[in-house]
């Protein structure tokens, strides 16, 4: 059988792999994206977990998603809707509860009842994060500038920032490098006096990282999903309409119309070279793929230390890959249920906007800290912070029959090595039983409602989506593996030591979440290069 041959492979069918395609087919490029598994979507995918119960798999809220990416590959086109929601809900043990709307009147006075400063104190943190947001945003669909070897076009980007900074007032300017650098822990406690507020803020400031509230510059994961927006309202967050595959499979239809051929059980095993340039792949199944440009949507540490044969990397740049830091101690449930969920602290069968609203059950900024501290000692927080969605509330393509729910939990802090010896596949159902029970505290009906349960612990997520270490992210963000060093000076404009072999994935600028803006910014730079 002869060779395939194609100008361009994508290695990885994530929603950034996708991205790519699109837009090299855009180019003229005959490209094929080649995915490991039997579905593409990467972690953004929308699966069935029990009959009639379906959800997200993993990936489970939109708003980072860049609207260039949307507008540019016709995704509404493709099935693509959102359902926004703005609703927050921080239930307590002790009965009391904090219930965000939207609406100014209606949230002072849920803070009021914590605090008579506080929501003053939110709006102006909020509007100094918003503007930081605005800043970052501009650089996400830019190159970084290089560190060394740059020319002009990288002074001029790295002037146009250093301006966008100086135009802001001092103060946020001041604050602006607190965020950057500070650690949460100081921020927070400088800005708010309710212990409720602190717990509410330190819920949002480590969304995707594994680091303690007291690291400096953990902040900026933070800032990394303030640069989010729904149908242009900063900030805001939504569901999509039938989870979040149908992303990823608009995407799919998208790049299959142009021509992008897209193979699934096609997994990868190794990226051939030649005289210092790449030639094409070999799969796990022997065959060879031909092309003389490839873009990996797979994570910088398997791209270049797994696919390439030793020696194709300079010595020095092959070491700090294998330094990168890879850690999101996080823990993915979705609950089928058969009943609507019956909180302790607002009391009645009512569905209300307590049930359309983001879910975050933290006890106080300590818990947080708690959590972490027990991760980092390889024990799984008991408990956890826990982060909660009920979609069906606002989806009801999710179940079947009427009534029926599904719920979304993520769990922190849950470490990928565990103390003792110990292993995830055997300490698994102990810890969802202890997660389990210690939602039942909040919804006492939970044990006669939950029909059955799905579980992804840091392990599965690397298993099933080659997320090493379960770390969503493809790398921490943090000050030393972002912009310009992300993954490395010398492959932080998408291109690497390898000729013809780019990173197109969530490990090159600006980093994770389902954004599609490393995918464009790749796909670019290729074009670019040609």
């Amino acid at each position: 059988m002869a060779e395939e041959q194609f100008d361009v492979i994508v290695i990885g069918g994530g929603h950034n792999g996708l991205t790519t395609a699109n837009y090299l087919a855009m180019g003229g490029l005959k490209v094929c994206v080649l995915e490991r598994r039997h579905i593409v979507g990467g972690a953004a995918i929308s699966e069935e977990f029990h009959p009639g119960y379906r959800n997200s798999v993993a990936s489970y809220v939109v708003s980072l998603l860049r609207p260039e990416v949307i507008e540019e590959l016709e995704l509404k086109k493709y099935g693509y809707q959102t359902l926004p929601f703005e609703n927050s809900f921080y239930p307590d043990l002790n009965g009391e509860y904090m219930l965000l709307t939207g609406d100014e009147e209606h949230d002072q006075k849920e803070y009021e009842k914590f605090s008579k400063t506080d929501y003053a104190a939110v709006q102006d943190y909020h509007e100094i994060v918003d503007e930081v947001g605005d800043i970052l945003a501009k650089q996400w669909l830019k190159e970084p500038p290089k560190f060394h070897g740059g020319g002009f076009s990288d002074i001029i980007s790295t002037l146009k920032m250093g301006l966008d900074m100086k135009k802001l007032d001092k103060d946020t300017r001041h604050r602006m490098v607190q965020l950057f650098i500070g650690a949460p822990d100081s921020i927070i406690e400088r800005w708010f006096e309710s212990d409720k507020v602190k717990a509410v803020i330190a819920s949002h400031c480590i969304p995707a990282n594994y680091v303690s509230l007291h690291n400096p510059g953990a902040s900026l994961s933070m800032l990394h999903h303030a640069v989010g927006q729904i149908d242009g309202k900063k900030g805001a967050w939504a569901l999509v309409k039938g989870g979040m595959g149908t992303i990823t499979q608009a995407m799919a239809r998208s790049a299959e119309d142009k021509g992008v051929v897209i193979k699934i059980n096609a997994g990868v095993d190794k990226i051939l070279t030649e005289n210092g340039g790449v030639t094409g792949v070999r799969l796990e199944s022997g065959e060879e793929v031909k092309a003389k440009i490839i873009a990996s949507n797979v994570e910088p540490k398997t791209t270049f230390l797994k696919m390439l044969d030793a020696g194709e990397l300079p010595d020095s740049f092959a070491k700090d890959i294998g330094a990168i830091r890879q850690e999101s101690a996080s823990l993915r449930m979705n609950l089928a249920l058969n009943g609507v969920p019956e909180f302790a602290a607002i009391a009645g069968k009512k569905i209300g906007a307590h049930h359309r609203s983001g879910i975050y059950i933290i006890e106080s900024k300590d818990h947080l800290e708690r959590a972490y501290r027990s991760a980092r000692a390889g024990i799984p927080a008991n408990p956890p912070m826990i982060e909660a969605l009920i979609p069906s509330m606002t989806d009801d393509s999710l179940t079947d029959e009427p009534g029926t729910h599904v719920m979304s939990l993520l769990c922190k802090y849950m470490p990928y090595d565990l103390a003792d010896g110990k292993n995830w596949d055997d300490e698994k159902p102990k810890v969802v039983k202890d997660i389990l029970d210690y939602l039942t505290k909040y919804i006492p009906n939970l044990p006669d409602i939950l029909v059955e349960h799905q579980c992804l612990t840091p392990l599965d997520l690397e298993r099933d989506f080659g997320l090493p270490k379960g770390d969503i992210c493809h790398g921490k963000l943090e000050p030393d593996q972002l912009f310009s060093m992300r993954p490395h000076p010398d492959a932080a404009q998408y291109s690497t030591p390898v000729k013809g072999l780019y990173l197109c994935g969530s490990g090159a600028h600006p980093g994770g979440g389902v954004t599609g803006a490393p995918g464009r910014n790749a796909a670019k730079r290729i074009l670019k290069d040609l």
